[in-house]
């Protein structure tokens, strides 16, 4: 293949690139030997961040042929962070990430397309018996795609470094939740194939249609220290006669933002999972006892929740007296209210949420 560039370049001393392609014309060569590719003239970054054109627009007039992703073998080998919006052929996805041995860091949005499927026939020559290694990767992201997607793409994934897991089903950026099944089998599946240990699970704009399917996501991550439930639909009653520090001993954050319920017999639930009182009805101050006197010792530092309004509970009083305390152990809990109109709240893609 020919060499890059025979001379070094003032660029070629960057650490990272970002670029963007929307609204033009994409005139390049499908295939994947090619001199000609724009890729042979980046610099040899150690992070990308790649926004490619919908492929809405890129069936050629004659053959309906579909523009492939083709990145040089030797650029993927020195990314460790690739962020990567692109609903292409999901067989030149997969047959690029394969040389990433280095990656540390995937995040990838597939812009919801409903014809995108990734099952082990999809990449160009033979899946491995244990899937499409990642060696070094520690944290996964994946957005804007429809739960067979998703749960296509974790089957055919070997991570065995992964920690944290970030999956977002929302379609488009308009609220609209995707009904979620077997979730279940898709995460510990991967566990089980990848011998990994997740520490962070983050799952955003999901429709549990059974919520026992998080319950045993739950009991199946024993090694969590944080759980971010963003915009998720399903039932407090999975966590009655369950104890944290029982089936999540090592959990530091547990975030609910958009609570599915404002029940305060619902909420009563999460927070006996957590062994902490909330009394909802009287004002709190400094000197009121709202902590159980006896509870285990838990890893727990914050439990965040935030629920829609109308609720059946008096925030106004709640939040100018005493909507942030403490267990005796020093967790902070806090429960908080968002106008009923408000937009949800944002992707939290940020490392600040694991503080």
């Amino acid at each position: 293949m020919k060499a890059r560039w025979p001379k070094p370049r003032l660029w070629d001393a960057l650490q990272s690139l970002k670029l963007e392609f929307t609204g033009v014309e994409w005139k390049e060569p499908l295939a994947r030997n090619s001199n000609d590719t724009i890729y042979h003239h980046f610099p040899p970054v150690m992070s990308l961040d790649l926004t490619l054109p919908s492929v809405e627009g890129l069936f050629t007039n004659d053959d309906e042929e579909v523009v492939k992703l083709f990145i040089p073998e030797q650029f993927l080998a020195n990314l460790q962070t690739l962020t990567l919006t692109c609903d292409w052929d999901p067989a030149s996805i997969l047959t690029s990430l394969q040389f990433c041995a280095s990656l540390q860091s995937l995040s990838l949005s597939f812009r919801g397309n409903l014809d995108l499927y990734f099952v082990g026939g999809t990449l160009d020559g033979q899946l491995p018996e244990d899937g499409l290694l990642l060696p070094q990767l520690r944290v996964l992201r994946l957005r804007y795609a429809t739960p067979s997607a998703i749960s296509g793409f974790l089957e055919v994934v070997n991570t065995p470094s992964l920690q944290e897991l970030d999956v977002s089903f929302e379609m488009i950026p308009d609220g609209i939740k995707s009904t979620v099944t077997g979730f279940d089998d898709d995460i510990l599946d991967l566990i089980e194939r990848s011998e990994c240990e997740i520490r962070r699970l983050k799952i955003h704009m999901a429709a549990f249609s059974h919520s026992e399917e998080l319950k045993i996501i739950l009991q199946g991550l024993p090694s969590l220290t944080h759980l971010l439930l963003n915009n998720a639909i399903f039932d407090m009653e999975i966590f009655r006669n369950l104890r944290c520090n029982e089936i999540l001993p090592h959990l530091e954050v547990f975030e609910i933002f958009d609570c599915p319920t404002s029940d305060r017999r619902k909420l009563d639930i999460l927070c006996d999972f957590f062994d902490v009182y909330v009394n909802w009805d009287f004002e709190f101050s400094e000197d009121i006892e709202d902590i159980k006197h006896e509870r285990p010792t838990i890893a727990l530092k914050k439990l965040y929740v935030t629920l829609r309004e109308p609720a059946p509970i008096d925030f106004e009083r709640l939040e100018h007296s005493g909507a942030q305390f403490r267990r005796r152990d020093g967790a902070e809990v806090r429960f908080c209210s968002i106008p009923h109109d408000t937009d949800p709240p944002p992707d939290r893609t940020d490392a600040n949420w694991m503080d």
